[in-house]
């Protein structure tokens, strides 16, 4: 019987793997393939949730998969060190993490699993700044370490494709949020000052350079353009993953500070500003967007989740 996604998109029967489960992706990823039985998850340790039936594995990238991960019928690898900031004083690790630990996936998909459909999670952050949107066809000029890992990463599934004769579509994901997200990035930080500083009683949150362009789409989307991708993917082709809509970071922040209906101000503060930054990275989804894909959560909505979801924790 074919697997059909929550929105009803058919991927085909078999076995399914998603590397980095833990991840906030991860998890709303396992609930959009109906994850279950037969299926397996992995992350650096078997403690995070999945769904009923998957067998939850540790695989601490680049090490050799565990004994007991069998074949399957599609990967999604979303496991990296994602962190643009943290790439910048981590180099070493991110490109040792997200290179080899790359490899060692397709490794262990040419080796086992013959036939297997993979979906390669790259980012958007391979692409440096642009004046207008971003297509498929643009230049790759990574302007940070976790950029430059993710091309790396991309030019070892182009190797394995032609030696193994692997079938890999790439994703380059724009920037996405909801619950889950690490603190660590934008918008999850934003979310949880201004919980705090509502909960606290006080007067202001801190932020940094708010003048880059991006382009912004909730998870659950991602998840739908990633189910989308194993059933109709191109192989051997690449995705943008995003909406075509700029919006800086500023307005982003502005938006959020009008859900919350807080009055708050906002400091400056120059330790969370980046030595590099990228100043305008907007997608063009044509591509994707020519195998079904929309966007069906508006920014607004998504961030009032993710508000939401912050306001119950801090």
């Amino acid at each position: 019987m074919a697997r059909l996604t929550a929105d009803g998109v058919e991927i085909g029967d078999g076995p399914v793997l998603v590397t980095g489960a833990a991840g906030f992706v991860g998890r709303h990823l396992m609930e959009h393939l109906k994850m279950g039985p037969g299926d397996f998850a992995s992350d650096m340790s078997e403690d995070f949730p999945a769904p009923d039936g998957v067998t939850k594995l540790a695989w601490r990238l680049p090490a050799l998969p565990p004994g007991s991960l069998g074949p399957v019928r599609h990967v999604v690898h979303l496991a990296a060190l994602s962190s643009v900031s943290k790439s910048l004083g981590e180099t070493l690790d991110v490109y040792t993490v997200n290179v080899a630990g790359a490899v060692s996936v397709l490794e262990y998909a040419a080796s086992r699993c013959s036939g297997a459909r993979i979906l390669l999670v790259s980012s958007a952050e391979v692409y440096g700044s642009a004046g207008g949107r971003i297509a498929e066809t643009a230049p790759i000029r990574p302007q940070n370490p976790y950029g430059g890992s993710k091309a790396a990463a991309e030019v070892a599934a182009r190797q394995f494709e032609i030696s193994s004769g692997l079938d890999i579509v790439v994703a380059r994901p724009f920037p996405h949020f909801g619950p889950y997200q690490a603190r660590g990035f934008a918008l999850p930080s934003f979310a949880a000052r201004i919980a705090q500083a509502v909960k606290e009683g006080r007067p202001e949150i801190v932020a940094g350079n708010l003048a880059p362009v991006r382009d912004f789409t909730y998870v659950t989307d991602v998840a739908s353009a990633y189910g989308i991708l194993l059933a109709r993917g191109g192989r051997g082709e690449v995705y943008n993953v995003g909406s075509g809509e700029p919006r800086s970071i500023s307005d982003m922040l502005g938006l959020l500070l009008g859900i919350s209906g807080a009055k708050l101000s906002v400091r400056m503060d120059p330790s969370l500003l980046r030595p590099s930054d990228v100043s305008f990275q907007v997608c063009d989804p044509s591509k994707l967007e020519g195998l079904g894909w929309k966007r069906r959560v508006p920014v607004e909505k998504g961030l009032s989740e993710l508000l939401r979801w912050w306001e119950d924790r801090v």
